[in-house]
């Protein structure tokens, strides 16, 4: 019997993933989800290897978008092509024009009248297409992911030098890097401070960003905002 894995990867050392796996169960609840914590010091992706070793035909793999996978071009070609030579279908939720099944319908289609001597190079020009758009994919989301931590570090220094308190000092309340972060992300978003988003989309927009937050602590940090611009 066909079955539904969902993978989802964190680079954190204490990783985060309610969204990864709220975007999967809403699309297909009857998914099993495979967590893994994944960062440039724990390179070796155990469950993943593990649950594509036990894949099978007409089985199913669900995952956020492809650098879930891996960041690596070369590697997720890779994935890929097994996956799909095994008869596994792999669907991106964010990236859906890369599911297998997109590519597969597009040989079909492209081969259907050609004599066999000809498949082979449809067969190679669609690999060269699949190689190009996974490296352009990859290459964009390292370079987002680059640009949203530049910006936060630039938000972090902007606040040292205005001379707003950000580390510990004893006797004084401590705020934290997170708890800056999040306030400098309802001040840019939520409606409440010139933004276009009401509280609902700016979590979500907070937790696209940073990872999890929860609810309470949301209303916490926005209260005290608030607080600190009264």
């Amino acid at each position: 019997m066909a079955k539904e894995f969902g993978y989802c990867s964190s680079g954190c050392t204490r990783p985060q993933f309610e969204k990864q796996v709220d975007n999967i169960n809403r699309k297909y609840p009857n998914a099993i989800i495979i967590k893994e914590v994944y960062s440039k010091t724990m390179t070796d992706r155990t469950e993943l290897k593990k649950l594509l070793s036990q894949l099978d035909k007409e089985d199913t793999l669900i995952v956020n978008s492809m650098e879930r996978l891996s960041r690596e071009p070369e590697q997720l070609f890779t994935y890929y092509k097994d996956m799909a030579e095994k008869g596994v279908k792999l669907i991106f939720i964010n990236q859906p024009y890369m599911n297998t099944e997109v590519f597969a319908s597009a040989y079909d289609t492209m081969t259907k009248e050609l004599p066999e001597s000809e498949e082979k190079s449809v067969s190679d020009g669609m690999d060269q297409l699949l190689s190009a758009q996974i490296t352009r994919i990859l290459e964009k989301s390292w370079e987002d992911l680059q640009e949203q931590r530049a910006h936060m570090r630039e938000s972090f220094e902007q606040a040292k030098m205005e001379g707003k308190q950000i580390g510990r000092v004893k006797g004084k309340k401590y705020e934290s890097r997170k708890s800056f972060m999040v306030k400098e992300l309802i001040r840019k978003y939520n409606q409440n401070y010139g933004g276009s988003m009401n509280d609902v989309q700016t979590m979500e927009q907070i937790r696209n960003e940073m990872g999890t937050i929860s609810r309470n602590t949301y209303y916490k940090y926005k209260k005290e905002l608030t607080e600190e611009e009264s």
